[in-house]
């Protein structure tokens, strides 16, 4: 008999810590045009990086509506390349751009960011110029597009999200 109830009692907890969990859940509404901040932990370089590739970010500070965290900080953050160009010679820079970025909440809602992440190398222009006197300088080449590790900006939500956080 005292198996039996510490056994009903066993389950009767188990139970009651699930429904714990879903009775405190609240829906918080992430207003459109909420602040996140985006952390870059991998430099990205236009030569080693193609149009289309998804690179990984992370939110950066907790995202409070209401005083309640509805997106913690260490959130996976994904960007898409969408646009990237390689130095050249003629002294022509550079140039890689990140769109595109969404992440997946607690409650695995997708919340898309508006902001783009871009850099352009410097460019050599001047190397223009020396290929009347000079032929070799035609061959200089701009800098390279990067973004480098440790850049954050702020992106914003595109659209009103009814989130489920505990």
């Amino acid at each position: 008999m005292k198996k039996i109830m510490s056994k009903l009692l066993l389950v009767f907890l188990f139970n009651m810590l699930i429904l714990q969990n879903a009775v405190f859940a609240t829906s918080i509404l992430v207003p459109s045009g909420t602040p996140v901040a985006v952390y870059l932990e991998n430099k990205i370089d236009a030569d080693e990086v193609s149009e289309n590739d998804i690179i990984d970010f992370i939110v950066q500070d907790n995202v409070r509506v209401n005083n309640k965290v509805v997106i913690k900080s260490g959130t996976n953050v994904t960007g898409q390349i969408i646009k990237k160009k390689n130095n050249f010679i003629l002294g022509l820079p550079g140039e890689v751009q990140v769109g595109n970025f969404s992440l997946i909440a607690e409650d695995n809602q997708q919340i898309y960011l508006r902001g783009i992440m871009q850099n352009k190398g410097t460019g050599r222009e001047w190397a223009n110029i020396g290929w009347f006197f000079l032929f070799p300088l035609l061959l200089i080449k701009g800098d390279d597009g990067k973004i480098e590790a440790g850049r954050y900006q702020i992106m914003h939500t595109v659209n009103d999200v009814t989130l489920n956080v505990k």
